[in-house]
């Protein structure tokens, strides 16, 4: 318990340090979104998701980050529609019927291979039926992308919000992240008229912090579908 709230600390202090991040949404986004259509480019879409596939060590945090920004204009990408299926593979798991949530979540990730919470349940099925290797291995790829989310942004303040690819993903974040309990959620919009997730970060002893999350590519989806 000391050491995860140790860990909770730490992670606290760097996300209200003054350090900024070299991403920022306005200037760069579609810049990435581009490159990420370009077949020669390094941060073609298709490279990025064959080496974050196979756990590529190499691959930086913006090499992730490149990539969810990259999976929002496939036509694949409804961030909305897909809550129930996460949500559905979410039960499963808490049903325990873990084959089916393995094989449900298989089915996503084949063309949401970017979902957080396919990639976790999935390693938590895993566990459960005791595929240690395999847990560890899809583990790793939910956390590459909270990495990527940290990367993008510390979300302390809507001048530098953190990226997520779905509505639910801030939610997971906390949760799994940075290890906290959720209180108030509400909405808002940054400095551009960019639609922003706004979660309470409750840290105990009655403290608590508000984390921004920008999700507007996922709104302007929900409206084209």
């Amino acid at each position: 318990m000391k050491l995860q709230f140790l860990t909770l600390c730490l992670l606290i202090a760097g996300l209200t340090s003054k350090a900024q991040t070299i991403f920022s949404y306005k200037d760069d986004f579609k810049k990435i979104l581009e490159k990420s259509k370009d077949t020669s480019d390094g941060l073609c879409y298709a490279r990025l998701l064959t080496r974050f596939e196979k756990n590529d060590t190499t691959l930086t945090d913006f090499g992730v980050l490149a990539l969810m920004i990259g999976f929002t204009a496939k036509p694949e990408y409804k961030p909305y529609k897909d809550l129930e299926e996460e949500r559905a593979i979410y039960k499963l798991n808490g049903d325990d019927k873990y084959d089916d949530a393995l094989t449900k979540a298989n089915m996503f990730l084949v063309i949401h291979p970017l979902s957080v919470k396919a990639l976790y349940e999935k390693s938590y099925a895993l566990h459960k039926l005791n595929q240690e290797d395999s847990a560890a291995f899809y583990g790793y790829q939910g956390r590459r992308i909270f990495k990527a989310m940290y990367f993008s942004g510390k979300g302390t303040k809507k001048e530098t919000p953190t990226f997520a690819l779905g509505p639910a993903d801030g939610q997971d974040y906390i949760y799994k992240f940075v290890g906290a309990d959720i209180g108030t959620m509400g909405d808002g919009k940054d400095n551009e008229g960019n639609f922003l997730d706004i979660l309470e970060v409750k840290l105990g002893d009655g403290k608590s912090m508000p984390l921004y999350f920008i999700i507007q590519h996922a709104v302007e989806k929900m409206f084209v579908d």
